[in-house]
């Protein structure tokens, strides 16, 4: 038997085992592996709820809901809560979307070019009242939750953290490409 093969299909079924997830597939480029929605909810961090607070305002905002909907791009749904001076606590959420990145050194998936997709609130008149002033004062908030808050962790001192090659969006499924 040829040593060759025996080793390749060794590294094989090794990397099959250590590795988690859905495998895509495996070819020239390495290992590709699906992390679908449930797991990203399940490794999404545990400082949620996170509160910041203004001048004349307090924004809680809770663990985020995970998904893909959008080629391209990962998108949140978080509840949010708002209490200002002159308005009663109202509470609401936030729907975004960005771009997935694989920072090495963190070794984690962080979200990048955060967009706002949607904006309610459960009381109707305060949605009418704060709409284009709260997004920007929200927009650098959630901007830094996502880049400094990863949406999926892989272990620093794995065997698989130190070979992420690529990572994408495509047809609604984050695929994690591991190779060297």
């Amino acid at each position: 038997m040829n040593i060759k093969k025996v080793s390749s299909a060794l590294l094989i079924l090794i990397s099959l085992v250590l590795f988690t997830g859905c495998v895509k597939s495996l070819n020239t480029d390495g290992l590709t592996l699906k992390i679908d929605a449930d797991e990203l909810n399940t490794s999404a961090s545990s400082k949620f709820p996170i509160e910041k607070s203004f001048v004349v305002a307090n924004v809680e905002i809770g663990k985020p809901n995970i998904y893909i909907k959008k080629e391209n791009k990962i998108s949140a749904s978080l509840n949010m809560a708002l209490n200002t001076i002159f308005l009663p606590t109202t509470k609401g959420s936030i729907e975004i979307s960005g771009e997935p990145y694989f920072d090495k050194k963190e070794s984690a998936i962080f979200l990048k070019h955060v967009e706002f997709e949607k904006l309610d609130f459960s009381n109707k008149e305060i949605s009418k009242l704060i709409n284009t002033t709260l997004l920007s004062s929200l927009k650098p908030i959630v901007d830094e939750i996502f880049k400094t808050i990863p949406i999926y962790k892989i272990e620093k001192d794995s065997f698989k953290g130190s070979f992420v090659k690529d990572i994408k969006v495509e047809n609604k499924e984050l695929l994690v490409t591991f190779g060297l």
